[in-house]
């Protein structure tokens, strides 16, 4: 499989693979582990159909807290965001087009662009956006005085937000040296315990869905869940 095509191309490719569903119900997130603490971000802005909680399968939901387990003892997960269902994939999807055409893009430009940051809304249980399956989880780490610094904001769309752009990024400043150490921990532990992140994203992992199944080489195990 090429895991090397641009965002959109790859988006196309992932939503064809089969999944083959496990069956696995989604588990909140509140009171799993004390190294894992919920901050339901879209929740927060008060986003149409969001709830006050995170939700993950099971099987995605035990990984994270092993993942919790590897961090030092002085730091937790924070999560952002986890199941999503379709209404308020079809709202967050709306939003950045909006946003996008606020900046003066035509769209054509939209539609390039798009995919990097936001999937687009599927009701089809077989060809669903990462989150509808409850197999991707947007989260940050934090310590005793807050989250730590990882370069941009949660949902900032720029190039910074790459997993990667301060590995790549020459002559970093102690302070992006930092950043850079943060990102490669929470990197580190995830894909530890069998997620993968996803490029654009530093916040963004998956497991069992149809874009982990493709960048794994495994069978999709998580279709949409309504």
């Amino acid at each position: 499989m090429d895991t090397n095509l641009q965002p959109f191309q790859n988006e196309a490719f992932f939503r064809s693979i089969p999944i083959y569903e496990s069956g696995e119900p989604l588990v909140s997130l509140s009171n799993i582990s004390s190294k894992i603490k919920v901050f339901p971000y879209y929740f927060q802005e008060k986003l149409p159909g969001t709830f006050k909680e995170c939700y993950l399968r099971e099987g995605a939901a035990k990984r994270l807290v092993k993942a919790a387990e590897k961090l030092p003892k002085n730091l937790d997960f924070v999560v952002l965001d986890g199941w999503r269902p379709y209404e308020v994939q079809k709202v967050l999807y709306e939003m950045t087009r909006d946003g996008f055409r606020k900046k003066g893009m035509d769209e054509s430009e939209i539609d390039r662009e798009i995919s990097k940051f936001v999937s687009y809304p599927s009701e089809n249980v077989d060809t669903p956006s990462p989150h509808m399956t409850g197999g991707s989880i947007d989260l940050t780490i934090a310590d005793q005085d807050g989250w730590l610094d990882m370069g941009t904001g949660f949902d900032e769309f720029t190039d910074k937000a790459k997993t990667d752009w301060y590995e790549e990024a020459p002559n970093l400043s102690e302070t992006e040296q930092q950043i850079r150490n943060n990102r490669r921990l929470l990197k580190q532990v995830m894909t530890d315990v069998g997620f993968h992140n996803f490029e654009e994203e530093w916040w963004h992992y998956d497991y069992g869905n149809q874009r982990w199944a493709m960048l794994s080489h495994q069978l999709a195990i998580y279709k949409g869940l309504r």
